[in-house]
C-alpha cells in the first residue's frame, strides 16, 4: 500500500519528530509513502535527513491561505478587513489546485497532518480534495494541537468547511485525550463520533555522536553547574514568562543555576522572549538559542526538562524526549501533559499558575541528585510502557489497514 502523507507547517517542532518517528517505525514493510509537503515548511529538511525507510518528497508551491497572512502584499489592517472573503477562494482554489497534487502519485491512501484544528485551511482543503477527486476511501485527518473555538466573525464560514471535512473524512485522530475532549469545540464533527487519539510515540537513538563542541562549554558553564532546559518553540502559549518568574525564585535557592531555551520562533517572539530575560535581570543566567537537532546531546548535558505551557498543549513530545533519556521533568498541568508526566512517575506536574510550587519542584530536584536519577529511571520506565514509537506506529498502521483494506 501506498500512503500519502500531506501537511502544511510553518515551523519546527513536534509534527516533524511525530513523521519521522511514525514512518521509521510502521510495522507494514511493504507499504511506501509519499510527504505531500509546502516548500517553505522549514522542518522538512530535517524529516527528509532522518526518515530511514524509501519515501517519495514532493515539495508544492501552491498559494494558500496560511501564505496570504504571511505574506507583505498588503498591510496588517487591510488583510484583516478582506481575510474572511479571501479564505473562501483560497480553500476553494487549493481543493481545486489539490487534485492533481495529491494523486500525481497514485497512493492508495492519505493521512493529513495538521498543526491543530482548525489549523491549516490548506490541510482541510486536502481532505476535502481526495474525498472529492481520488474515487478511495476518504481521508484520515490527524491534528497534534487542542481544537479552537470558532471565532464569531468566522462561525458560519467554519460551520460550513467543518461539515464538508467530516463528509470526506473517516476519522479525526489526535495525539491525546484532552485533544479528543477538545472536538466538543466543534459539535458539527464531535457529535459524529469520529475523533479518536492515539498518544504519540518516540523512538530514541542514544549513541548519536557527539557534537565537537559541548553545549555547556557553547554557554560558558562546568559540568557541574545545574541546568534546566526548555524545548519549544518560541509562541506566548509557550510560558517563558511563567518559566522566568518562577526561575528567579530558583536562583533563590540554587544561585548558580542556568537556563538553556532551545526551539524555532518568528523574530518578533524571540524578541518579546528576550524582553523578558532583560525585564527580569535573567541574562546572566538565561540562554536562548535557535532550533537545535541534537536533542540527544542536550538531554544528556541538562538536569531538569522545563515544560512551562499555558494554553493549547495537547501533549508535550519533549516530555516524552526527556523521560527516554532519564531526564526529569517539572510541567504544568495543561492540555494532554498530564496524560504524559505523571507526579512522581518521572517528575512533577502542577498547576499552570502556581509559580511557587513549579519553583519548588526544580528546586527539589536541582538540589538532590539521588532524586533526580530515580525520577530519571521512573520516567524511562514510563516511557517505554506507553510511548514508544513502535506503539504508536503500530496503532497508525492498524486504523490504515482497517480502512483501506
Amino acid at each position: 500500500m501506498k500512503i500519502a502523507f500531506f501537511t502544511d507547517i510553518y515551523d519546527c517542532g513536534g509534527v516533524d519528530t511525530f513523521i519521522i518517528n511514525l514512518i521509521n517505525n510502521w510495522p507494514a514493510k511493504d507499504d511506501s509513502f509519499v510527504i505531500i509537503a509546502n516548500s517553505n515548511y522549514p522542518g522538512l529538511q530535517i524529516v527528509e535527513d532522518n526518515v530511514s525507510r524509501p519515501c517519495e518528497i514532493i515539495r508544492h508551491n501552491i498559494p494558500g491561505y496560511s501564505n496570504f497572512l504571511r505574506d507583505g502584499l498588503f498591510s496588517k489592517e487591510i488583510r484583516k478587513v478582506i481575510s474572511p472573503i479571501a479564505r473562501y477562494f483560497f480553500i476553494l482554489y487549493n481543493i481545486w489546485a489539490f487534485r492533481k497534487l495529491l494523486l500525481q502519485k497514485n497512493p492508495d491512501a492519505l493521512i493529513v497532518i495538521n498543526g491543530g484544528y482548525p489549523g491549516s485551511d490548506s490541510c482541510q482543503a486536502a481532505g476535502i480534495s481526495w474525498g472529492i477527486f481520488s474515487g478511495k476511501p476518504y481521508s484520515i485527518h490527524n491534528f497534534h494541537n487542542i481544537v479552537m473555538k470558532p471565532h464569531w466573525v468566522l462561525r458560519l464560514q467554519e460551520y460550513l468547511v467543518d461539515t464538508i471535512l467530516c463528509r470526506f473524512t473517516t476519522h479525526f485522530v489526535t495525539v491525546s485525550r484532552a485533544a479528543a475532549a477538545s472536538m466538543g469545540l466543534r459539535p458539527t464533527i464531535k457529535n459524529k463520533n469520529k475523533t479518536i487519539y492515539v498518544h504519540n510515540g518516540l523512538s530514541v537513538k542514544l549513541a548519536q555522536p557527539e557534537p565537537s563542541l559541548n553545549v555547556r562549554d557553547e554557554i560558558g558553564i562546568s559540568s557541574t553547574t545545574p541546568l534546566c532546559l526548555m524545548l519549544g518553540t518560541y509562541e506566548q502559549r509557550k510560558g517563558h514568562y511563567f518559566l522566568f518568574q518562577a526561575f528567579k525564585k530558583v536562583l533563590e535557592e540554587v544561585p548558580n543555576a542556568h537556563l538553556l531555551i532551545c526551539g524555532y520562533g518568528f523574530p518578533h517572539e524571540i524578541k518579546q522572549v528576550s524582553r523578558y530575560v532583560k525585564d527580569l535581570e535573567l541574562h546572566d543566567h538565561v540562554h536562548l538559542m535557535d532550533f537545535r537537532t541534537d536533542i540527544s546531546h542536550l538531554l544528556a548535558n541538562t538536569d531538569v526538562l522545563v515544560v512551562a505551557s499555558q494554553a493549547y498543549e495537547s501533549f508535550g513530545f519533549t516530555s516524552v524526549e526527556a523521560m527516554a533519556h532519564k531526564v526529569p521533568v517539572v510541567a504544568t498541568n495543561v492540555g494532554g501533559i498530564p496524560e504524559v508526566v505523571v507526579n512522581d512517575e518521572g517528575g512533577y506536574c502542577v498547576d499552570s499558575h502556581d509559580v511557587d510550587s513549579y519553583a519548588r519542584c526544580i528546586i527539589k530536584l536541582l538540589k538532590d541528585e539521588s532524586l533526580r536519577k530515580e525520577q530519571g529511571k521512573r520516567g524511562y520506565e514510563r516511557y517505554r510502557k506507553h510511548f514508544t514509537a513502535e506503539r504508536m506506529s503500530r496503532q497508525y498502521a492498524e486504523i490504515i489497514h482497517r480502512i483501506y483494506g
